[in-house]
């Protein structure tokens, strides 16, 4: 998981064209600045390099962006949304584009379930109670397979949201990879797990839902964010984002369990999911 507290997003004019360029640090807000003119600068030099650049230039720049975002791992990116709490090592909450509290996770596997259909016809003509059960009955052959899994099913606005935990069920792992087959979950969603290196889980409605325009910048003006986000916070409060349908396998003992539950509304069943 990378969700470094400094960053900076810009966009630069740079040889007639436009780029979108941010610099991330884990020190200052002054070092994400100077690692934002450093990418200007080595995008400088490969559009003024000669027509037909050698693949070894081009590999070379892209080593050297990757360096400047301190990102090891081929395919990861970090996460540049405000930190909102960090409740451990494991567990950092930030604010999304739009607005939304996220939970970033290491530790507690969320996966996103849009539907749990098969075949064309079934995703036609299916309805959505036949595909929670469906996916009911999944789960629980899922724990009855391994006796120390955990599992809480949610249902959100447009489908479900599962909670598991279980000690050999680690990010980017064989054991993750069969559990988020077996629940066929969005194919979107495990992506982004594989890029940003966590599981994420959102903890508060959608703004889109009561009317609001968008988010603004918290680094553009903090005052105009924090206006929104209490205009927001008035807005959603008598709004859920799930519903905990039912638990399988052992009790999950973890705290992030009593945060998401409480931040999500999830055991208030008569409020409206968004």
């Amino acid at each position: 998981m990378k969700i470094p507290p400094f960053w900076v997003k810009e966009r630069r004019e740079i040889a007639g064209r436009t780029f979108r360029l941010h610099g991330l640090s884990y020190e200052s807000q002054e070092e994400a600045r100077r690692r934002l003119d450093e990418k200007a600068v080595l995008w400088q030099s490969m559009l003024a390099a000669p027509l037909g650049a050698d693949l070894q230039m081009v590999s070379e720049l892209r080593q050297e962006l990757r360096r400047l975002d301190e990102c090891n791992l081929p395919y990861s990116a970090a996460i540049l949304e405000p930190i909102e709490q960090q409740l451990d090592e494991e567990n950092i909450i930030t604010r999304n584009r739009y607005g939304c509290l996220v939970l970033n996770s290491e530790r507690v596997c969320f996966a996103d379930v849009d539907r749990f259909s098969h075949g064309i016809w079934a995703s036609l003509f299916g309805s959505r109670e036949k595909d929670e059960q469906k996916l009911i009955k999944a789960i629980g052959k899922l724990c009855r397979e391994s006796a120390s899994l955990s599992a809480r099913l949610y249902r959100t606005a447009h489908g479900w949201r599962v909670m598991l935990k279980e000690p050999s069920l680690t990010l980017l792992s064989a054991r993750e990879a069969y559990l988020f087959k077996a629940l066929h979950a969005d194919s979107l969603y495990v992506k982004l797990c594989a890029t940003q290196c966590c599981w994420r889980a959102r903890l508060s409605p959608k703004p889109f839902h009561r009317g609001l325009k968008r988010f603004p910048s918290m680094l553009d003006s903090q005052q105009r964010a924090a206006e929104w986000v209490a205009a927001y916070e008035r807005a959603v409060a008598g709004m859920g984002v799930c519903r905990l349908v039912e638990t399988f396998g052992p009790v999950m003992d973890d705290p992030v369990v009593a945060l998401h539950d409480e931040a999500t509304r999830a055991l208030t069943p008569e409020l409206e999911l968004a």
